[in-house]
C-alpha cells in the first residue's frame, strides 16, 4: 500500500477513544449552547412589560382570552395600544384593559399583521369614540355593561350618556369597552 493511501486510511479511521472524546466534548457544546439560548430568552421575557407582550400578539395573530371581572372576550389580538388591546371577535371589537384582566393565550393563531398608527391609550381610543358619538358598551369592574355613548373623557373620568342619564364613571372600574366591529 502506498504511503499517501496509508495515511487517508489513519484518517478515516482516528483513534476510537479520541473519537468518543470528541464526540462527548461536541455533545456538550450542543447542550450549552442550547442553556445559553434557554436563558437568554427567559431574561428577554423578563424584562417584557405587557404592552409589549401585547405587541407581539398583534404581530402573531395571537388568539386570546381574557377573563376581566365576570367577563370573559376571546378572539384574535388586531391592535395594541399602551395600556390595552383590541380583540376582534365576529360581532364586535372589545378594547381590554392590560392590567385590569387575566390572559390565556390560546394554541391556534390567525394571520399576524403589522400595525399602523402609534399605540394608544385607552383614554385615547375613549376620546375618539366620544367625537363620534357611537353607542358603545361600557364594560366596568363588577361586570355591569353601561350601553351608551362617550360624552367627556376627563382626567379620571368618563361621563357616558344613558338614555337621558348622564353617568359618571372612574377610569380605574373601566374593564373593557365593547364597540361595532367596523371600528378599531
Amino acid at each position: 500500500m502506498s504511503r499517501a493511501r496509508k495515511d487517508m486510511n489513519e484518517q478515516e479511521n482516528p483513534d476510537p477513544e479520541l473519537e468518543s472524546v470528541l464526540r462527548e466534548a461536541g455533545r456538550e457544546m450542543i447542550e450549552e449552547a442550547a442553556e445559553d439560548e434557554r436563558l437568554t430568552e427567559l431574561l428577554r421575557r423578563r424584562r417584557l412589560e405587557m404592552s409589549d407582550l401585547a405587541m407581539e400578539w398583534v404581530h402573531r395573530g395571537q388568539r386570546v382570552r381574557a377573563e376581566a371581572g365576570t367577563q370573559t372576550f376571546s378572539g384574535q389580538v388586531v391592535f395594541a395600544g399602551t395600556d390595552y388591546v383590541t380583540i376582534e371577535r365576529v360581532e364586535d371589537q372589545v378594547a381590554v384593559r392590560l392590567d385590569r384582566a387575566t390572559w390565556t393565550l390560546e394554541p391556534d393563531h390567525g394571520q399576524g399583521q403589522e400595525q399602523t398608527g402609534a399605540a394608544t391609550s385607552l383614554k385615547a381610543r375613549l376620546s375618539e369614540l366620544a367625537a363620534t358619538g357611537e353607542t358603545l358598551r361600557l364594560v366596568v369592574a363588577e361586570g355591569r355593561a353601561l350601553v351608551g355613548s362617550v360624552a367627556v373623557v376627563a382626567a379620571d373620568q368618563v361621563e357616558v350618556r344613558q338614555d337621558h342619564l348622564t353617568v359618571l364613571v372612574p377610569f380605574d372600574l373601566i374593564l373593557a369597552v365593547i364597540t361595532s366591529r367596523a371600528l378599531r
